[in-house]
């Protein structure tokens, strides 16, 4: 716990400086839902429901016109309901933020192509409620490393749009979880590269950047 709240202050911290410097802010917005219904003899006999929503605001600074440093949130609530009587809802949430740098690598006209590598740390909680009954779930700890190439778009000398590509991927986790009786721990590595899903329509994320 002591070090979770060193760490949460040095984000803050880092936070700080930023908004002081002004020198650009963003981040990204997300949003999936799913339903589906089975209905027999007018009678609904299965339902199930799926929505999340994430959110992950950042702030930076360049150091130069090629490489920037700055800090992201992450905040994220998902949402699944299953069955019909009773209904049975699962809710996971997290909160965390992390560090990051940027190097802007290509810059042809208004297009960029970067690479950023974020470390950071996040705490997620979960729950589920059947009937009238609710019953606290595990809490996660999750340290994480991650390394992706980007693609800028520049509407104008302020705004820019940003997507993440899928050319190459690079990341670690190390997850703790807790309940009552027990207490796990799980790492995971991993590495790919291809040009065979540069793009993925259904899962396209977004975002903006606004310079000062």
């Amino acid at each position: 716990m002591k070090s979770s709240s060193v760490f949460l202050i040095i984000l803050f911290s880092f936070f700080c400086i930023s908004l002081n410097a002004q020198v650009f802010i963003g981040g990204n917005f997300g949003f999936n839902t799913i339903n589906d219904k089975t209905d027999y003899g007018g009678t609904t006999t299965d339902k199930t429901s799926y929505y999340s929503l994430s959110l992950s605001p950042n702030v930076g600074k360049y150091l130069s016109e090629k490489f920037a440093i700055g800090l992201a949130l992450d905040i994220s609530l998902s949402v699944n309901t299953t069955g019909v009587n009773p209904e049975t809802i699962d809710k996971t949430s997290s909160l965390g933020g992390s560090l990051f740098s940027r190097y802007y690598a290509i810059k042809w006209n208004k297009f960029s192509v970067f690479g950023q590598g974020n470390i950071g740390l996040a705490f997620s909680n979960s729950s589920t409620k059947t009937g009238g009954s609710t019953s606290d779930g595990p809490k996660a700890t999750k340290l994480y490393l991650s390394v992706y190439p980007g693609l800028s778009y520049d509407i104008n000398d302020k705004l820019s749009l940003e997507t993440s590509l899928n050319i190459l991927s690079f990341g670690y986790n190390y997850i703790t979880t807790k309940t009552v009786t027990y207490k796990s721990n799980h790492s995971s590595f991993n590495i790919g590269a291809g040009l065979s899903n540069i793009v993925s329509i259904g899962a396209i994320t977004v975002g903006a950047i606004y310079k000062f």
